[in-house]
């Protein structure tokens, strides 16, 4: 059975458009197995028309059981999961039906908080990293080492410029979905 991994930056504030390169990939026969290290992996096989839908799970251990079961319950199949902070990315899948839309949400009130709790983890990850760039500066800047300090500002201002980016693109399906 052919694999192949391919390497895509998705941001998880966009995770759905991460969920429409999933099915687009299962469109053209390659089924996604897992995800590891900003790439992810899939094997070749039919054609499938498959929804994809991506939910965090951040229970305790006892409750996995019970919530993967509540999506088996729903026609819902898990395929793989991701663990992150203190939770994990969970993804499953299930047959798409024509002018039927697959949907893990049932109502707006769930979607805010998965919104919410996203936010909040990688706002808290976000202060951390923030936290560390005086630090990191003046190591370098201590050691005579200016030329590593140049690259550390650029990587540190990137990731905060996409923190910003992630923070706000949130709040704003927050409030979209809260009118």
């Amino acid at each position: 059975m052919m694999k192949k991994s391919v390497y895509k930056f998705i941001t998880v504030d966009n995770y759905e458009k991460e969920e429409c390169f999933l099915k687009e990939m299962a469109l053209k026969g390659w089924h996604f197995t897992h995800y590891k290290g900003l790439r992810y992996h899939f094997e070749q096989g039919e054609s499938e028309k498959v929804d994809y839908r991506i939910d965090y799970f951040d229970g305790k251990k006892e409750e996995k059981e019970d919530y993967a079961q509540l999506f088996e319950d729903a026609g819902w199949t898990l395929v793989t999961t991701y663990p992150i902070f203190d939770g994990e990315w969970c993804y499953f899948k299930k047959e798409a039906k024509d002018k039927e839309v697959n949907e893990i949400f049932t109502d707006d009130e769930s979607k805010i908080m998965l919104f919410k709790k996203i936010r909040y983890r990688w706002t808290m990850y976000g202060f951390l990293l923030l936290a560390l760039i005086p630090f990191s500066l003046y190591t370098t800047l201590s050691r005579g080492t200016l030329f590593l300090s140049i690259p550390m500002m650029i990587l540190f201002s990137s990731a905060i410029v996409l923190y910003i980016k992630l923070w706000l693109n949130l709040s704003f399906k927050i409030k979209r979905l809260q009118k």
